[in-house]
């Protein structure tokens, strides 16, 4: 992804934007109508990988619902690196052998067809410093998560001539992750107990493990779906509001995201008829498990005219809302959404937002607002199904979501739109 600067979007601060109540009544939205969204994304289509079957289902579900609500809808499209892991096996070498548990890393590299077997060395959390003084040529990485990033981890092992890398969870269970394009060696994931047993393993003797890793890497083809509502007075400049509709291999998705795709329609279906001086886009992004790749092809591509961001993901589950920006970035729209929130009576915290689909459009110098209720139990698991997403979840956040484009389209905020340029 290409990251640009742009100029200051904002003119006045959003703690001078002076609450305002719409002109006129619109429906509420409704937490029965959303939930019906979640149940027929992930309960109906299931698992919702980019490039997939499932996929093009969404696109057409997603599609029809936004045309039946009056918007003029298009299909963004965009190529993508794809990735599919056919197989993973990873053993601790002994007699018998071991098995544990694994994931391959989103673009990890695959072994030959036979697989590998090495020693086992432990670097830390990988960073360069962990590696010195540790023989870690034609060895496996055995690294920590946390502090930098999976695909930084395994760019410094493989540039040390590490021939595979096992990155282990901080927490319960084997993680899900991303390495955002293809690495150099292959690389999994594996839970925490089995992780710190093989560094013990490690630091009293020698340990081998086996690995076999099938991945697929190609160039697939994928679209983000589009509904847009033109402005009254002043439509050239734009709100979106968006949620990744994918999901993991294996994950139904019900919490994410087709709770934040849900959320999203529905504010979409209450907004419809409200008469508004801006324009209003409802982006349903693909592609976000894999890399940001739905919105950061949309957000380079349509970046001009864009006001403001609201980004819904994972609304479904958790005992507050959050609103946020990435650290360091704008937060006025963050300020108008803090408003609205005390304006409705929406409970809300304030939070430093991670990895979503606002991001892409950050890099753009767009500023955002991130809704977010917080990581289930079930993220990236079999297990994130419909009954573990709660309807009125979904109702709050597309309630928030309504009074903040309200705001925002009154054209009192005070955003400059966005202008193509360094």
């Amino acid at each position: 992804m290409r990251v640009a600067r742009f100029a200051l979007t904002v003119l006045v601060a959003a703690t001078l934007v002076a609450p305002t109540a719409p002109a006129r009544a619109q429906p509420a939205p409704s937490a029965e109508a959303a939930f019906a969204h979640v149940q027929h994304l992930a309960g109906v289509i299931g698992p919702r990988v980019a490039g997939t079957p499932a996929d093009r289902a969404a696109q057409e579900y997603l599609a029809g619902q936004l045309r039946q609500y009056g918007y003029a809808v298009e299909l963004h499209t965009f190529q993508f690196p794809f990735f599919e892991t056919r197989r993973v096996e990873v053993a601790q070498a002994g007699t018998p052998p071991r098995a544990i548990a694994a994931a391959a890393l989103f673009y990890s590299a695959a072994t030959p067809a036979g697989g590998l077997e090495a020693d086992v060395v432990p670097v830390g959390l990988g960073q360069p410093a962990d590696f010195e003084g540790r023989r870690v040529a034609g060895a496996i990485a055995l690294i920590e998560r946390g502090v930098i990033t999976f695909r930084e981890k395994v760019a410094n092992a493989a540039s040390r001539g590490a021939v595979a890398a096992v990155v282990y969870n901080t927490g319960p269970g084997v993680i899900s992750g991303t390495l955002g394009a293809r690495s150099e060696i292959p690389a999994v994931a594996i839970s925490q107990d089995d992780g710190r047993r093989l560094v013990e393993a490690a630091q009293a003797g020698r340990v081998r493990l086996r690995l076999l890793v099938d991945t697929v890497v190609e160039t697939r083809t994928s679209a983000n779906v589009v509904g847009t509502k033109r402005g009254t007075t002043r439509p050239e400049e734009i709100i979106v509001v968006g949620g990744h509709f994918d999901s993991v291999a294996g994950a139904p998705g019900a919490n994410d995201n087709a709770s934040g795709t849900a959320a999203a329609l529905e504010a979409a279906r209450v907004l419809a008829g409200v008469p508004m001086a801006r324009s209003l886009q409802v982006v349903l992004f693909a592609a976000e498990e894999l890399g940001l790749y739905g919105s950061a092809a949309f957000a380079s591509e349509r970046r001009a005219g864009i006001v403001g961001m609201i980004n819904l993901d994972m609304v479904g589950w958790g005992e507050r809302l959050m609103i946020g920006a990435s650290p360091g970035r704008d937060e006025s729209v963050v300020n108008v959404a803090e408003q609205v929130a005390q304006r409705l009576g929406i409970p809300v915290t304030r939070f430093r937002a991670g990895a979503s689909d606002h991001a892409s459009f950050e890099r753009q110098g767009v500023p955002v607002v991130f809704l977010h209720r917080g990581v289930d139990p079930y993220y990236h698991q079999p297990g994130d199904v419909p009954a573990n997403v709660t309807p009125r979840h979904l109702a709050e956040a597309a309630r928030l979501v309504v009074g903040i484009v309200m705001e925002l389209a009154a054209a009192r905020a005070g955003l400059l739109p966005v202008r193509p340029g360094g």
